[in-house]
């Protein structure tokens, strides 16, 4: 199966999303364990290397519109141009999500050293980022659509 990587020393089943962020995270170095042998995998660092170029140019963001901009297209002329505009970014944030659950999925993992500890703090940041940007994206779409509080 495709969710799984069966452990090279004791041949368990190792869930490849063991949380929900690494449908995100898997890609960019994050390190799963085996439960029963303590076995660390992640991907290489050819693949790590080239999520760290589609997330660090911002590739992804326009994925992300460019998407969204394909949806509005083909979405109903009869809804309101403000709701179609977030509609159709939701549809594409959707179909985004899926793209990346489909790359976790089929990703290669190897044996691995176990995690040192500078490697997690990395990940804060990435969040701290996805944050901002969430923050000024609602601030936009607020905007965009008008409501005044």
């Amino acid at each position: 199966m495709f969710l799984y990587k069966k452990c090279e020393v004791c041949g368990e089943k190792i869930n490849k999303l063991q949380k929900l962020r690494n449908i995100y995270t898997l890609k960019m170095g994050e390190v799963l364990r085996c439960k029963y042998c303590f076995t660390y995998y992640k991907t290489n660092k050819i693949v790590e290397s080239f999520s760290s170029i589609y997330i660090n140019t911002g590739i992804g963001i326009i994925f992300w519109f460019i998407a969204g901009i394909c949806f509005a297209i083909l979405l109903p002329t009869t809804i309101n141009q403000n709701v179609k505009f977030i509609v159709a970014l939701l549809f594409s944030f959707i179909f985004l999500s899926f793209i990346n659950f489909i790359i976790a999925c089929v990703i290669p993992l190897h044996k691995t050293q176990p995690p040192q500890k500078i490697h997690k703090q990395s990940f804060i940041y990435y969040w701290v980022a996805m944050g901002i940007l969430a923050i000024i994206l609602i601030a936009f779409f607020v905007g965009f659509l008008g409501i005044k509080f």
